[in-house]
């Protein structure tokens, strides 16, 4: 097999990456304007911490990132050293990623149960690839171009975080069109848990991604905008305990961002320069 084959197959990939991102622009789009019920924002009878119809906003900015940072890589990538196959390494998963987006879209048209679940399920699993390969090759990544670094540790960042909680309320979504309680004692108490376990979830993939703060930080902003839009939704679906739980959670992640920064700016504090003394001078009698 000759050099030329697999850089050729290379560069294929990251041309079909460019495709499924304008996909997700596309299929998005088609869902807003002909979607279901599943699709459309603050829906009578979903669970009360589903954010607020504005929070959903974010993919916008997420499906912007991800066409920014496919054409960067199909077009400015570095590709100098055939030895160096970083950009590869995170097509991969973010096709199956992009492919993800557009399937979850169509199956929350046709079976929006259980299939969103399962297509999330392997959504997020291509991003933690995604941000594991990126972290591994760190030392790569800080030759890149200042773009195409910010492109990607942001949208790694936000499409992480944002659907580290999603996969969380796609799963109570799915529990309660299957019959489990959306109010009362055991839907309040089934809310609770999911709270509890997106919070622990968004603390720690913000925790393994603290080496790059670029990476923490928007990982920290996706999920903090996602626990600031459940705080407001159950607000208005008139459940105050999951609301007062949703703030908390939306302190927890913002508090755990800010002790990030406060670090990064403590350790970028130059170590202070000791002068030394001078040599002290023999006063000797010359001759």
């Amino acid at each position: 097999m000759s050099i030329t084959e697999p850089r050729t197959t290379a560069r294929w990939r990251r041309s079909v990456l460019v495709v499924l991102a304008v996909g997700q622009l596309v299929s998005s789009g088609l869902a807003n304007l002909f979607g279901g019920a599943f699709t459309t924002s603050d829906r009578p009878g979903e669970p009360a911490i589903v954010p607020a119809g504005w929070a959903f906003s974010i993919w916008g900015l997420i499906m912007l990132l991800s066409l920014g940072w496919a054409v960067w890589a199909d077009r400015a990538a570095p590709s100098d050293d055939p030895a160096d196959d970083t950009v590869d390494r995170l097509v991969t998963p973010l096709l199956l990623v992009f492919a993800g987006f557009s399937a979850w879209i169509a199956s929350a048209e046709v079976e929006p149960v259980w299939a969103t679940v399962v297509v999330f399920v392997v959504m997020l699993a291509g991003l933690l690839v995604a941000c594991r390969v990126a972290l591994a090759r760190h030392d790569v990544v800080r030759t890149w171009s200042r773009t195409g670094r910010w492109l990607l540790w942001t949208l790694l960042g936000l499409y992480t975080g944002w659907s580290s909680v999603a996969i969380w309320l796609n799963l109570t979504t799915a529990l309660v069109a299957s019959g489990a309680p959306v109010t009362g004692a055991i839907g309040v108490a089934g809310q609770l848990g999911v709270l509890a376990a997106a919070v622990a979830t968004a603390a720690t993939l913000v925790q393994r991604a603290r080496r790059v703060p670029g990476l923490a930080l928007s990982g920290a902003a996706a999920v903090t905008w996602a626990f600031a839009g459940a705080t407001v939704g159950a607000a208005a679906a008139g459940e105050p305990l999951l609301a007062l739980a949703a703030g908390i959670g939306t302190g927890l992640v913002a508090g755990l961002a800010l002790a990030l920064l406060l670090g990064v700016r403590e350790h970028a504090v130059p170590p202070t320069r000791t002068v030394p003394s001078a040599a002290p001078v023999e006063h000797g009698v010359t001759s």
